[in-house]
């Protein structure tokens, strides 16, 4: 049965949910997951404590054995009790540890069905939590990314946004789109109240240069967090890394070198490599798709032609190219390599590999080559400078390292509501400077409070009423 929803705002009640928790298949251990109104009750029933006289208590593991309708036994396991509020949903819940064998967890589902839950929807005990307000819409979204993390800076950055990291410097902007919002606000709505240049704390005036501050303070701050979603990005979803060069310029073999198994077939033969050949690695905490691509050269052979044009589309739709180069060929690779990067729209990294032999020489630094990293992918030599070169590459440049995970936007989603709110707020921002009115300043800065209350699933009408109405005197 559905969750049913009252007549009243934020009054509805829900029934009892239950799912499996863990990961689906065979396994030590499986848990089970139930949320709502009849937990304790439902518990009761299909959970019977070794000591008989003691049930589970609040956030007290108890053994015992689980058993079906007819009362019979079909495991032992442990059961814990979290009485709401004070729980991930906000509801009573409960977590039972049962053996992860499918027989078992199928029968344990059914039991705690056949007493009166109901399976849960795909993320229904997060909705639950949000809905009763125990988490906002971004850590929401952060609890699948926590999931699906596949580095450990990933996860830590999952993390700070479950624990809010992300929701503290939003809120903390949100609290000065308020406080421009409750300026505007008291300027329209009580113009007896307040002067022309008065702001709504008695004995506080402010001017036209002082909203216009705040204005500017809220958008360098929203500037600063839009900018920050090219690493996020990075760490929630992984980076595309294209390795081009010329025939046995090296870059299978530096493939390989980076994932430490032969995954790419090496040959001094020209035009080994005829498709792109594509693995996942890890570099700085970053998890990066490698993409080794045919040599670029001119052809006559059609399936060949085929593999360069590939490799090309390949590079413009990469987050980094990696370019490398035989450093034992001198002036005629640079000047390939010159040509190539001037027809690329990512950025680049050159890779001069082959330093390992005595004819090598190395290029000078010049516009074209500003990040540049001598290698031989045969023996390793240079390759962890360059695993550094290509992590701080995808990331910004002033944040360091992956694991500098506060404040990062790591959706799409978050950017182009952060980046609504700013252009909002810039419109309120030049109007405010033309001398407009107060209610086509307002018009702008409610635009950008929407995005806000759409991305933390806010209700910014009842702040703004709060803030307002809580400077006033008492009996006004």
């Amino acid at each position: 049965m559905p969750t049913i929803y009252g007549d009243e705002v934020g009054q509805f009640q829900r029934d009892t949910i239950v799912a499996l928790s863990s990961a689906p298949g065979k396994s030590a251990i499986a848990v089970v997951r139930m949320s709502g109104a009849r937990v304790v009750e439902i518990a009761e029933k299909i959970f019977h404590p070794k000591n008989a006289s003691v049930l589970p208590g609040d956030r007290k593991l108890r053994v015992g054995k689980f058993a079906g309708p007819d009362g019979c036994a079909f495991d032992e396991g442990m059961a814990v009790l979290m009485a709401g509020p004070r729980s991930f949903t906000g509801e009573d819940m409960a977590e039972f540890y049962c053996h992860g064998g499918s027989a078992v967890v199928r029968a344990l589902l059914t039991a705690a069905c056949d007493a009166g839950a109901r399976p849960a929807e795909p993320g229904e005990f997060t909705r639950r939590a949000y809905l009763e307000g125990k988490i906002d819409l971004v850590q929401c979204e952060s609890v699948a990314d926590l999931i699906s993390a596949e580095t450990a800076s990933a996860a830590r950055a999952a993390l700070n946004h479950l624990e809010g990291g992300l929701s503290k410097a939003l809120r903390a902007i949100w609290e000065k789109i308020i406080e421009v919002g409750a300026l505007l606000e008291a300027a329209i709505d009580f113009p007896d109240e307040f002067g022309p240049v008065a702001g709504p704390f008695p004995g506080e005036p402010i001017g036209r240069s002082d909203l216009d501050g705040l204005f500017s303070k809220i958008v360098d701050d929203l500037a600063d967090l839009e900018s920050t979603y090219q690493s996020g990005r990075v760490l929630r979803e992984g980076a595309r890394v294209v390795i081009l060069g010329r025939p046995n310029a090296g870059k299978s073999t530096l493939l390989n070198r980076f994932l430490g198994v032969e995954r790419a077939i090496m040959s001094p033969i020209p035009g080994t490599t005829r498709d792109t050949v594509e693995e996942v690695c890890e570099m700085g905490g970053i998890p990066v798709r490698l993409i080794d691509t045919a040599g670029l050269r001119d052809t006559g052979d059609p399936v060949e032609l085929e593999g360069t044009d590939r490799a090309r589309r390949s590079a413009n739709a990469a987050d980094l190219c990696l370019v490398v180069v035989d450093a034992t060929l001198g002036s005629e690779e640079v000047d390939w390599a010159k040509n190539e990067i001037d027809g690329l729209d990512s950025p680049v990294i050159l890779a001069v590999n082959k330093v390992d032999l005595p004819q090598a020489s190395l290029p000078e630094k010049n516009e074209f080559f500003s990040r540049t990293c001598a290698i031989s992918a045969l023996t390793g030599e240079g390759l962890d400078q360059l695993r550094d070169i290509i992590a701080t590459s995808l990331l910004r440049e002033d944040r360091g390292t992956a694991d500098d995970t506060q404040g990062l936007l790591t959706r799409e989603r978050h950017r182009d509501l952060v980046m609504k709110c700013r252009k909002a707020i810039e419109s309120g921002r030049n109007a405010l400077e033309h001398g407009l009115s107060p209610e086509l300043v307002a018009v702008d800065l409610n635009e950008g409070q929407r995005a806000f209350s759409e991305l933390l699933g806010c209700d910014y009408a009842q702040d703004l009423l709060d803030k307002l109405f809580s400077t006033f005197c008492i009996g006004k």
